[in-house]
């Protein structure tokens, strides 16, 4: 907590650990069972950063959507949630990672009801395949996940959804790709990360069977990237003409003349500097051009 890369936004760790168990992941193996921390002390933290002049916070979490369940005593994150919310000084509250086995109607809302927490929502799916999601030990089905999608999407019609997607998993077969790509056509994310398969020494994974060939991954993240970008670059465009409040970040990696902030959907937005602005400012930007990574706007005077 001393040290900090931004002076107007933080991480919070409110657990530690995973239960869940996925056959690729070697995570609860080196981080142990999840343990949640006391909301009494992770709302006095976030006091603390609010009162140090933060505004924006970052739950943190390997399943944030199973906080508390280990305390036993009605703590979970939705009562979390509701509880950041009544904290002077914070405008933004992000959270990562959410889990669909443990994401319930009644978080959803709790989220959609919330008056600081963002409307981006990132749920991992991993792939399209109900017996892949089995075999990865995710815990749900594609329609639940659906189910959890479409109802998010009418408590908060402006959602911006993101997800994380494996390709390449050990017994992947082309059909069951098909059915992620077809996920993909259904879900209409705004960013999907995605990633190729790689085995982790230790777990169930990478002792399965029917790995897949480096090239054929490759080829499949490649077209997945295909169907995916046209996606994200149709959701920014739908963005150029509006106006988005954003958290000034600073100058942009390539250009000192062009900052960048993001708007509460998490979508960064890139303006030329007329040093009207200073770092941690929330400043309304117009978007001009919406690109398939990033937005090119101007400030609203």
């Amino acid at each position: 907590p001393t040290e900090r890369n931004y002076s107007f936004k933080s991480g919070v760790n409110i657990m530690f650990g995973c239960n869940n168990f996925c056959s690729y992941c070697i995570v609860p193996y080196v981080r142990g069972r999840e343990r949640s921390r006391n909301p009494k002390d992770i709302l006095r933290e976030i006091e603390k950063l609010s009162g140090d002049g933060v505004k924006e916070i970052m739950l943190l979490g390997q399943n944030v959507n199973s906080y508390g369940l280990d305390l036993k005593d009605g703590t979970d994150f939705s009562k979390l949630v509701a509880a950041v919310d009544d904290i002077d000084g914070i405008e933004r509250v992000r959270y990562m990672t959410s889990h669909p086995k443990d994401m319930t109607f009644a978080m959803i809302d709790a989220i959609a009801d919330s008056k600081k927490v963002v409307n981006h929502m990132h749920l991992p799916i991993q792939c399209g395949s109900d017996e892949l999601l089995k075999k990865m030990n995710r815990g749900y089905t594609v329609e639940h996940y659906l189910e959890l999608v479409d109802y998010a999407r009418k408590r908060m019609p402006d959602l911006v959804l993101t997800t994380d997607i494996i390709v390449g998993f050990p017994g992947e077969t082309e059909a069951m790709f098909e059915d992620t790509l077809n996920l993909l056509k259904r879900v209409q994310y705004d960013m999907a990360y995605t990633f190729i398969y790689s085995p982790r020494t230790g777990t169930p994974a990478a002792k399965m069977e029917d790995q897949i060939p480096q090239e054929e991954k490759s080829r499949r993240l490649q077209r997945l990237m295909d169907v995916q970008n046209v996606y994200s670059l149709a959701k920014n465009k739908e963005m150029e003409d509006h106006v988005y409040d954003v958290i000034v970040e600073g100058p942009t990696k390539n250009d000192a003349n062009y900052w960048f902030g993001r708007t509460t959907g998490n979508k960064m937005i890139i303006w030329e500097n007329d040093g009207s602005v200073a770092i941690g400012d929330t400043v309304p930007v117009q978007v001009d051009k919406g690109q398939t990574w990033v937005l090119k706007g101007h400030l609203v005077h």
